[in-house]
């Protein structure tokens, strides 16, 4: 498709309704890029020329997806609804829609890494806390345990398995092998920002289950995210807070340490802060193909023509070019 100047045209319900940005973006890696600094309206110039990968002098569809694919990876992905189950390596997990972000509505529990590799398990107390390496536990698997929860025994393995899922260290989340089914991701710090936001006051309440947590500290459950008390692996070993505290990773780094998020039986809001990669949290899984998380505006400048594109995501895939 060739746009003239002077001459607006959209291109409506491309066969693409499948597009997300793999975790590669939502990470934040640092990528090959020929875009230059952001013009005063906001826009970023590009030579096309870098784009016309059919080499037919043109900007076409086929090479705006390698536009985008500057970004992260372009992955299809089967289409599901957020609200349906989706399974993976074997477990239906619950999804659930909060705002425009699509969350899993448990935690997981998978023992192996996307690409089938499995993830180092069973670590003792002595090889926990120093391995830079990602790593797997389930509460209660080793020495060292304490349990609140009202419901059942945290401190049996088999128990806290099926009630939480695994625990995860940070390490894992960040592995190039991945933690998430395809066009997933763990979410970014900003990303539970955006949640939280969406969620309004009293958060914590929203977010925690009806049952399971300490000293009548359940919520509502009025956002659907199911959040339960699972509790936490330390640097030190130890699994601690089964029955008291939920806490899950971002994805963000900080220094030598990671973002994470927190509830607490007694609180009201989910709390957030950074802490070692050491830890084993709860991870949580949330995609974009609900709506492209990125405003991705650029101007594109073929032989001294000026077009916009801006590429939207609501469930399907709409690609509006204008002069």
């Amino acid at each position: 498709m060739v746009v003239q100047p002077n001459e607006h045209a959209m291109l409506k319900h491309i066969f693409l309704p499948f597009l997300v940005l793999s975790a590669g973006f939502v990470r934040g890696q640092d990528c090959p890029s020929p875009f230059g600094p952001p013009t005063d309206e906001g826009y970023t110039t590009v030579n096309a020329a870098y784009f016309d990968t059919d080499g037919n002098g043109v900007v076409g569809l086929t090479d705006l997806m390698n536009l985008l694919s500057v970004y992260g990876a372009v992955v299809p992905v089967p289409f599901a609804p957020c609200g349906d189950p989706l399974t993976y390596q074997g477990h239906a997990y619950a999804t659930v829609q909060i705002g425009d972000q699509c969350w899993f509505a448990e935690n997981l529990r998978n023992e192996y890494y996307e690409n089938g590799d499995a993830i180092p398990s069973n670590l003792s107390d002595s090889e926990w806390g120093p391995t830079t390496s990602g790593a797997v536990a389930v509460f209660g698997e080793d020495s060292g345990c304490n349990n609140y929860s009202p419901d059942i025994d945290a401190c049996d393995p088999a128990q806290s398995l099926n009630e939480y899922g695994r625990l995860y260290n940070w390490y894992a989340v960040d592995d190039s092998r991945g933690l998430c089914p395809s066009g997933w991701h763990v979410p970014t710090d900003g990303e539970w920002t955006v949640m939280t936001d969406f969620l309004g006051g009293i958060e914590g309440i929203k977010m925690k289950t009806t049952y399971g947590w300490h000293g009548g500290g359940n919520g509502s459950n009025s956002s659907g995210f199911s959040g339960l008390p699972s509790g936490s692996r330390y640097n030190t070993a130890d699994f601690w807070d089964a029955g008291l505290i939920a806490r899950w990773w971002s994805c963000s780094p900080i220094g030598f340490y990671a973002w994470h998020r927190e509830l607490h039986d007694s609180g009201l809001a989910l709390n957030y802060g950074y802490i070692s990669r050491s830890f084993g949290f709860s991870v949580v899984h949330q995609t974009c193909y609900l709506s492209l998380i990125i405003a991705l505006k650029m101007r594109i400048v073929p032989a001294g023509l000026t077009y916009l594109f801006v590429p939207l995501v609501l469930m399907d895939l709409d690609f509006v070019i204008d002069e």
